[in-house]
């Protein structure tokens, strides 16, 4: 896991090369279901019946397969297009009483099938980072829907929107997989979803997510249950080290200090966490002065706001001087110079997020009944899923080949915005070769789509691709 300039060094191949480059891009991209399929799927959802004149085929390609987002398009647009791509008559107020619980089982089911086929499919065969079975990043990403729903989807509440949905979204880092993917109502926090889905791990899995998702409740059933996790400590929470065999209360100022002193920028001490004393590996990262005035004046202006006189304890200010890390991994599995880099790679799903709303709009919506809205962001999330088996493909091959770290937003731009029909005639229609359009995409993508360094230290995309080639 140590980073080092030599794995940039990665052979360059020539443009006569590229067929033998992507011979295996193709693995587990088959059609997504047979038109057929996915109307026998309609018809098991109680969507349409036989006599039917809107199959489950054509309303999944009007959803699906359309670059519009919910707050631009009225049912009278996706009448007319049904009018002149599909020669079907639909007044807007039938296209209106089709979204209803049916079609949103059938959207449900239909995705439930496609990320199934997914966790099934064979991936890029690439070196396994010693130790894990999986890496797993999780986060989740909102926004405000109309507060005519909250009764669906409650909101923060106070000052906050009435009505939110909040989308939870899981990853192994080393096959690009799909661990979990769900809407919920904002009110469903992270520490609560974490709890619900915790079982979806597995024995020698690697498990870093935000602060928010690690109570200590999941934190000791990962530890309890043969899995690895990663995550920040809450500063809030006690941590001690064992003295004169007691459990004694560790004294930050004095690390701090220590370290200050002594110019040491990271250490690690054997701790143990929280009430429930869960014992850890402490991983402490010295800030960088400028860091620590700002936090500090983040903390007092907080301790201001919240009736306090703004001042701060030695402790806390020692505690923000330093970031904190905690896990159950061994050293010689995750030595202390990697913690750091290995922490970074859950940045990445910030950008997986920026696409959905910067490229997908599955944010911009509007005053609809529930079953639309619902149908249009279940749409959203199968073009995703869709599209992100060809991104993932591509950006471990063209890494892992040429020493290119691919621009995720450059390539769902035009992935997902101006090739969207490409994707329908590959998993739909079946019209398109795979290995034709997987090796059109990946020559467009070594020349276009290639990400723009601007800081010598490697981006968190870079990192991802480096943990899997190294």
């Amino acid at each position: 896991m140590l980073i080092k300039k030599s794995y940039y060094v990665i052979t360059k191949r020539s443009r006569k090369n590229l067929k033998e480059l992507v011979n295996n891009l193709d693995i587990a991209i088959d059609p997504f279901f047979t038109q057929d399929e996915i109307n026998e799927l309609a018809r098991s959802a109680g969507f349409t019946k036989r006599e039917s004149k809107l199959k489950g085929s054509t309303f999944l390609d009007l959803i699906v397969f359309n670059s519009g987002n919910l707050k631009d398009q009225s049912l009278n647009d996706l009448a007319g297009i049904l009018k002149s791509d599909y020669g079907i008559d639909f007044r807007k107020q039938s296209l209106h009483d089709r979204f209803n619980e049916s079609a949103l089982h059938f959207l449900k089911e239909t995705l439930e099938k496609l990320i199934q086929k997914h966790l099934r499919s064979k991936q890029i065969s690439l070196p396994d980072l010693k130790g894990f079975n999986r890496i797993l990043i999780k986060d989740s990403t909102s926004f405000q829907v109309d507060e005519s729903l909250s009764e669906y989807y409650p909101g923060s509440g106070g000052s906050g929107s009435t009505a939110s949905v909040r989308i939870q979204f899981e990853y192994d880092i080393l096959s690009g997989k799909i661990n979990d993917l769900s809407v919920n109502a904002f009110n469903v926090q992270d520490a609560k979803d974490s709890i619900a889905t915790i079982e979806l791990t597995e024995k020698g899995d690697l498990i870093i997510r935000d602060l928010a998702y690690m109570t200590f409740d999941v934190l000791k059933f990962i530890a309890k249950n043969d899995r690895f996790f990663l995550c920040r400590a809450n500063t809030n929470a006690y941590l001690y080290e064992i003295k004169g065999g007691k459990y004694v209360k560790i004294n930050f100022t004095k690390i701090a200090k220590h370290m200050r002193k002594h110019k040491i920028k990271t250490l690690e001490k054997e701790a143990y966490y929280g009430s429930v004393k869960l014992k850890v590996r402490l991983i402490l990262h010295l800030l960088p002065e400028d860091e620590i005035a700002k936090r500090i004046r983040n903390a007092r202006k907080n301790n201001i706001d919240k009736g306090g006189d703004g001042n701060l304890s030695s402790e806390h200010k020692a505690k923000i001087s330093l970031n904190l890390f905690i896990t159950n991994v061994d050293q010689k599995l995750i030595p202390l110079t990697s913690v750091w880099h290995l922490y970074r790679l859950r940045w990445q799903i910030e950008l997986v997020f920026k696409i959905w709303k910067s490229v997908c709009d599955i944010e911009k919506v509007k005053k609809v009944k529930q079953h639309r809205l619902e149908c249009y962001m279940y749409s959203k999330l199968l073009i995703i899923v869709l599209g992100w088996q060809v991104l993932w493909r591509i950006a471990v091959t063209l890494f892992y080949r040429e020493g290119k770290a691919l621009s995720l937003i450059k390539a769902s731009k035009t992935l997902l915005g101006r090739q969207i029909n490409k994707l329908q005639e590959l998993f739909v229609k079946g019209t398109n070769s795979v290995k034709s359009f997987m090796m059109e995409f990946y020559d467009l993508s070594r020349t276009h789509h290639i990400l723009e360094k601007r800081r010598e230290e490697p981006t968190s995309m870079e990192l991802l691709l480096i943990s899997l080639t190294c």
